[in-house]
């Protein structure tokens, strides 16, 4: 250690009698007009480069080939380890800390397979604590080891009691929250993946980090019911969950949320407070069965505030018309507020054009509408001819086209048609507007022809009733 020191000390005075030695001689010159920017003020701006980057420009150019040492960006991804092998990457992590010369460490970025050396993993991590680091990425893996067999890394105890830190992302960790700790309270995002995810590691969160903005969960395990509770958070806007498996409850109380992503399988999310709320996206995945209408009924009450929707078919299966009392009957909803409806089709068993065209009619306000039809063809069982073709075959109308709409040349919607429905394309959409009334909406309609997936026909167009 002493070795590299003294290296690193000779390093940064050679650099600055050359810099000395370059300004003296810029001054003698009167012809040439050019801004020649001192090395410090390049060096500030070669620091926000990612190390690699850096080291990089050091090879292209003499000038700069120590200005790696200052790097604030200390990123040892998978693009860094690219052609190393383990024992070079490590060595060069070393180097790097070693002869790093910046007063300070903006972010500090770590993909490694920790398998048997936590040693090396938790003197990274203190020297970059020590520099005052603000963003901390940890994603860690085992090869041969799966998250249920063990091995996740145990995350330093000196994390909990950094206050520089302002984004923490963590993958394959142990992460032991304690109920009160002195730092993480400039924290505003936490990215956790594949991650053990407690109750209690969730309130203790929630108790101490009172700046949080973002929380991102994904592909986490052992969370049964995921409650977020913020009320003492005042800054806390954006939810994400996502591909929990054993997950098969969310109870959100957040007054000062904006927006709340769900990717996954369905599953009983209750809403208290929410009222700040504008942007939903409920990915659900496809449905083993018949969606049960219970799973969708408290989301549509609770969302009924909300300006942008993103979902999937599954979740416009389970607010299909029900027998109830030998008839068929409609849930009965309202979407006053909305202006954009996505809609993926993927995976859907049963939804249809009336499903669809069912639920818009809800939608007093909508703008745009996104449908990606992907390769879905809508495969009209029992249950449409049954109820559905009657009801959708009366709704049909002509429609002005305001505008153009796309393929990949331009052209007019009439040929769109045609050459989508020589394709396969269904474009019983358009005979959607006058059914629900709309004077005018941006309707935006993506079909991905089977076997050619490169090509895409679509685009947007106004849609105005005749």
């Amino acid at each position: 250690m002493a070795s590299a020191e003294i290296v690193r000390q000779t390093l940064i005075i050679e650099i600055s009698r050359k810099r000395v030695k370059r300004l003296y001689l810029g001054n003698t010159s009167d012809t040439n007009h050019s801004v020649i920017l001192p090395d410090d003020v390049i060096d500030k701006i070669l620091a926000f480069l990612p190390i690699k980057k850096a080291m990089q420009i050091g090879i292209l150019s003499s000038r700069f080939n120590h200005s790696w040492i200052f790097s604030r960006r200390l990123h040892f991804d998978n693009d860094f380890a690219r052609g190393r092998s383990p024992e070079n990457f490590k060595s060069m992590v070393n180097k790097v800390f070693d002869q790093h010369a910046g007063s300070s460490i903006l972010s500090f970025r770590l993909s490694f397979d920790a398998n048997g050396e936590g040693f090396l993993v938790e003197k990274w991590i203190k020297k970059a604590i020590e520099k005052g680091v603000e963003e901390l990425e940890l994603f860690f893996y085992v090869i041969g080891i799966n998250f249920e067999g063990g091995g996740p890394v145990k995350l330093i105890s000196d994390v909990y009691d950094v206050e520089s830190i302002k984004i923490l992302k963590l993958s394959f960790c142990q992460l032991d929250l304690p109920p009160k700790f002195k730092g993480l309270h400039f924290l505003s995002t936490l990215v956790l993946r594949k991650i053990i995810v407690t109750p209690t590691l969730i309130d203790n969160l929630f108790l101490n980090c009172l700046l949080l903005e973002t929380l991102d969960i994904a592909q986490c395990y052992r969370i049964f019911h995921l409650k977020i509770s913020t009320q003492n958070l005042k800054k806390f806007k954006e939810l994400k969950v996502g591909d929990c498996p054993e997950i098969l409850m969310i109870d959100i109380d957040a007054p000062t949320l904006h927006a709340i992503h769900y990717c996954g399988h369905v599953c009983f999310i209750k809403f208290t407070n929410i009222p700040e709320v504008k942007d939903v996206m409920l990915n659900f995945g496809p449905s083993k069965g018949f969606t049960g209408t219970f799973q969708v009924r408290n989301l549509v009450y609770d969302l009924y505030n909300i300006r942008v929707l993103t979902t999937t078919s599954t979740f416009l299966e389970g607010l299909t018309p029900k027998f109830m009392g030998g008839s068929l009957t409609e849930m009965q909803f309202s979407f006053w507020n909305l202006i954009e409806f996505h809609l993926i089709m993927e995976g859907a068993m049963y939804c249809n054009p009336y499903d669809i065209a069912s639920f818009l009619k809800n939608c007093q306000y909508v703008e745009k509408i996104f449908i990606d039809l992907n390769d879905f063809n809508f495969v009209c069982g029992p249950y449409w001819e049954l109820r559905n073709r009657q009801v959708h075959s009366k709704c049909g109308c002509q429609v002005l086209v305001r505008g153009m709409i796309w393929e990949t040349t331009t052209c007019a919607l009439q040929g769109w048609l045609s050459s989508a429905s020589e394709k396969g394309c269904d474009f019983w959409f358009i005979q959607w507007i006058k059914w629900l009334g709309f004077g005018f909406v941006w309707l935006l309609v993506v079909y991905c022809v089977a076997g050619e997936g490169a090509r895409l026909f679509g685009g947007w167009c106004g849609v105005g009733v005749l």
